[in-house]
């Protein structure tokens, strides 16, 4: 099985209690489909789903993100 090269954009989601926590999306993602998108669109109370099957799930209300910053870009063979 051939593997291929994917890359991820790194995000660092700030939150009001001082906590930050990582995550990533596939970098080819559409911005409107993507976590910076639906964090504009979202209304206070929305929740947003944080993580993959392999490290866990963290639900956070939109109201305590104080602001999402980009990381880095990595690469990744699958």
């Amino acid at each position: 099985m051939e593997k291929e090269l994917r890359y991820y954009q790194n995000y660092h989601i700030h939150l009001l209690n001082g906590e930050v926590i990582e995550a990533s999306e596939a970098y080819d993602l559409p911005a409107e489909k993507g976590l910076v998108g639906k964090f504009g669109k979202a209304d206070d109370n929305e929740i947003f789903e944080i993580g993959d099957a392999v490290s866990g799930f963290a639900y956070i209300p939109k109201r305590s993100i104080l602001f999402i910053a980009t990381g880095d870009v990595r690469e990744e063979w699958r």
